[in-house]
């Protein structure tokens, strides 16, 4: 009797095994395959989006600090730009206290790099001439956009500072906009 239900364990183990070999085979197959050379015009899409993206990252910050009003509103997306104002203005006159920026903001943005109480990309209020010495595509892949390592510096300052910043560009119709900004000191 006792081989009897041996016998019966083991066909019905190998019965399990050969189901889930099956399956594991239905799901190989209903994956798309994309050929070579689909997977290499995707690649070169993303590259050159990304070499885009960084040209007018380069070419925003540095015409941003051009004029004597910032274009925050004009390089931005309306969210981040709403929040980086709200940053700027926390525990400042009419702004609000520290913990209700975090409230409001927490669930969207990482509120720990938010550059509180500094300006828009650089930490300082007066500058002569801003130039971006480095913007890296960093490794971190979106869904959408690209994430810029990216180093800022007064050239034209007596006391040379470097801003340490990750940009997050977005698309936005036949351009880009700023989504976030992680400022480092």
């Amino acid at each position: 009797m006792n081989k009897i239900y041996i016998l019966i364990a083991l066909l019905s183990l190998i019965s399990c095994q050969k189901k889930q070999t099956e399956m594991s085979a239905l799901k190989v197959d209903s994956v798309s395959v994309r050929t070579d050379a689909e997977v290499a015009e995707i690649h070169t899409q993303s590259f050159e989006d990304s070499n885009l993206a960084q040209k007018w990252l380069i070419q925003n910050i540095e015409k941003n600090f051009k004029t004597a009003e910032g274009l925050i509103d004009s390089i931005c997306t309306k969210d981040y730009a709403t929040y980086k104002s709200d940053a700027i203005g926390v525990e400042y006159d009419g702004g609000m206290t520290h913990e209700a920026f975090e409230k409001k903001w927490k669930n969207k943005f990482d509120v720990k790099h938010a550059g509180i109480g500094t300006g828009f990309l650089i930490s300082g209020q007066d500058w002569v001439k801003i130039k971006v010495n480095k913007c890296e595509l960093s490794p971190v892949k979106l869904k959408q956009g690209f994430i810029f390592e990216t180093t800022i510096e007064d050239v034209g300052a007596t006391t040379k500072t470097m801003y340490r910043r990750d940009i997050k560009v977005v698309p936005s119709g036949n351009s880009f906009l700023i989504s976030d900004v992680l400022e480092y000191q």
